[in-house]
């Protein structure tokens, strides 16, 4: 393989399974340095860069675990699997809590490893870090900067707005990184778990508490302690969840599910929508008192078409990215083609154009990305279509229609015009999925 070797730390207590993964691993080009302790494999992190750690989990003495909890407060960046031949549900949810990319059952298959390894290796080497959100000097990523300095100073509450794909987790980051804050920083997607078990994600639960509850589990609140609690997609949560949300807030205690004790945390709270949290207030679906305890600050993350000055320092980061990834040292943008970037409205963000140029520099094959590589053409250059007849009597609502009312008829064309791929609604209106769905009894 030409270009860049990613490093790959192997970690377990059973020779042969070391020298069976690092075979298959280094048969792909990887470079692997092995460790039969934890203690050996976090002494080697220090020492060495690598790219992803693959840790056993049950090991004499430190466990994976513990090694996957040291390396996530040492080296937040670096990816972690954790393999285990004794694979249960709640081990699997301990270790992706502390922040493990996946979790593989022994004995691992073949494509199985393989996959795991790439897509940590892409993610790590193209994702979008802190130090790329903030390239370039437009006015509005400016502005954040400035912001993101102030907030060092505080432990207020702050309330990332924007659209899909613009940064907010990568600004969350920043503030965490940029605090004083001796805990570290946890992550939940409100829209991405189910309501019925978001619950006892945040706040923990009591053994007994409900049936599977074999033992005491703390949540997300309690591993924050002292840190940082990122709330993505905050308009997805369910309003009586934002009541004991807003008691967090307002006092650091709450209770367990199934508890009786009140227990206390110091968390600082970053939230984040691409919802609009007014209109969810108005149509009761957002309290207004908890956006008020989030909305201390407020960050409005500009799309990346309002970012024209920036793009092409962009592009060229995540090009040189790519470039590294795939070992194609000889890739090169012509002029047109950062001319035809500047133009497209980018409807994914900065997540479109990191994908874009991944994929074209897998795809092509010369030395040049011009237009027609990129396939950004035919968007930047079409004229936007002007709305048929029975379009614009869509949009036509009589007067003194409710939010809610307003909201269910462009659900219903929405779903009418991708023939009910709710998914593809979704995407086209910015909501969740979730949200679709708690329609579909009024629709």
């Amino acid at each position: 393989m030409e270009g860049y070797r990613a490093k790959i730390l192997v970690v377990d207590d059973e020779e042969s399974n070391l020298l069976a993964m690092q075979r298959i691993l280094e048969q792909e080009a990887y470079q692997v340095v092995t460790a039969k302790q934890a203690a050996a494999a976090l002494t080697l992190v220090r020492k060495m860069n690598f790219d992803l750690v693959l840790t056993d989990l049950r090991m004499p003495g430190v466990s994976g675990l513990e090694l996957l909890r040291s390396i996530r407060k040492e080296y937040a960046a670096l990816p972690v699997a954790v393999l285990t031949a004794y694979g249960t549900v709640s081990e699997a949810v301990d270790a992706m809590k502390l922040g493990a990319v996946d979790f593989l059952a022994k004995p691992v298959r073949r494509e199985t490893l393989l996959k795991c390894v790439q897509d940590a290796v892409i993610k790590r080497r193209t994702e979008p870090s802190g130090k790329a959100m903030f390239i370039g000097n437009s006015p509005g990523i400016s502005q954040i900067k400035r912001t993101i300095k102030m907030l060092s100073r505080t432990n207020a509450a702050v309330l990332i707005e924007g659209e899909s794909g613009t940064g907010k987790e990568v600004v969350a980051k920043a503030i965490h990184a940029e605090s004083a804050r001796a805990g570290r920083l946890v992550t939940v997607n409100c829209g991405a778990i189910p309501e019925s078990l978001l619950e006892s994600e945040l706040f923990g639960y009591e053994r007994g508490a409900f049936t599977g509850a074999v033992n005491s589990k703390p949540g997300l609140f309690e591993m924050a302690d002292k840190g940082t609690l990122f709330l993505d997609e905050i308009g997805e949560m369910d309003v009586s969840l934002q009541v004991k949300l807003l008691r967090v807030l307002q006092d650091g205690s709450f209770f367990r599910l199934g508890g009786t004790e009140v227990r206390k945390v110091d968390v600082r709270i970053i939230a984040a929508t691409n919802a609009d949290l007014k209109r969810k207030i108005l149509a009761g679906e957002f309290r207004e008192d908890l956006y008020y305890r989030l909305n201390v600050v407020a960050l409005l993350l500009p799309p990346l078409r309002e970012r024209g000055e920036d793009l092409p320092l962009l592009a060229q980061h995540f090009l040189e990215q790519a470039k590294e990834v795939y070992g194609r040292k000889d890739v090169f943008f012509l002029p047109e083609a950062i001319a035809a970037m500047q133009v497209y409205p980018w409807p994914g963000n900065v997540r479109e154009l990191i994908n874009m140029i991944e994929r074209t520099v897998v795809m092509l094959e010369g030395n040049f990305i011009g237009p027609s590589q990129l396939g950004l053409t035919p968007l930047a250059d079409a004229p936007l279509p002007s709305p048929s007849s029975e379009e614009e009597e869509v949009m036509q609502f009589s007067v003194g229609a409710s939010l809610r009312e307003i909201e269910l008829e462009v659900i219903r064309k929405t779903l009418a015009f991708t023939k009910g791929d709710k998914a593809k609604a979704a995407e086209i209106l910015g909501i969740n999925q979730r949200t679709i769905y708690r329609r579909l009894p009024e629709l």
